[in-house]
């Protein structure tokens, strides 16, 4: 595919193609803001939050040891369906690592910075994108709900390596709690750094996903995951 994306009501990433940017950013939209680093554009006088973007953004890279490439854009809209007709992709929040932009419905969205940085480290594919978006953005909760609690409920009979190569085969509801749950354990047990060390041994394939898994924390994605599953 030439854009890797997943539609979610908390947002999804997209790390290969983005719209084609004017020098002044997409039409219709005005500048509203700029910080050292973003420039937030707005479509009917909507608010950002400029100063809390900036602050998560320095936080999120002091976490994962990675620093944004040149500057971000950050773009405000008023519903899922405008971010479809600019993007093609109907969502409340969209992530193009790789040009810098994040395309949102809310005025700070934390999800999104995460991925903004990630998507830079490499690519271990949807499952450990999300789950780390969902550990540290969604501050580990989804629609209000602890994604442990989630994933305790919805879990048993799951491979964890199933769990992965088929997560945007999966329901939303179920697929984004039980990856932020997974990799929220392992933030918990190994640090963010370690995490980070493993979306980057990934490369930019999620081909390479299992063999770097296990140069990095030295086991399967099954026996990890069995382990996981069983803390619960």
């Amino acid at each position: 595919m030439s854009k890797i994306a997943r539609a979610a009501a908390m947002g999804l990433t997209a790390l290969l193609a983005a719209p084609t940017l004017q020098a002044s950013g997409l039409p219709g939209f005005s500048l509203a803001a700029e910080t050292s680093r973003i420039s937030f554009y707005s479509r009917d006088n909507r608010k950002v939050d400029a100063a809390r973007t900036e602050a998560y953004l320095s936080r999120v890279e002091d976490l994962l040891g990675c620093k944004l490439e040149g500057r971000a854009e950050y773009y405000r809209y008023g519903s899922p369906e405008e971010i479809a007709a600019g993007t093609g992709t109907y969502a409340q929040g969209l992530t193009f690592p790789k040009t810098g932009q994040i395309h949102s419905t809310e005025e700070f969205h934390a999800h999104e910075i995460v991925h903004l940085v990630a998507g830079q480290l490499g690519n271990p594919g949807l499952f450990f994108q999300e789950g780390l978006a969902v550990a540290l953005g969604n501050e580990g909760k989804w629609r209000g709900q602890r994604v442990d609690k989630i994933a305790k409920a919805r879990v048993r009979g799951w491979r964890l390596s199933t769990l992965v190569s088929r997560f945007d085969r999966l329901d939303a509801e179920t697929a984004y709690p039980l990856a932020g749950s997974f990799v929220g354990r392992l933030i918990a047990a190994h640090g963010a750094s370690k995490v980070a060390a493993f979306f980057r041994a990934a490369g930019s394939s999620p081909a390479n996903t299992e063999a770097a898994f296990v140069r990095t924390f030295g086991e399967s994605l099954d026996d990890a995951g069995a382990k996981w599953m069983a803390s619960l």
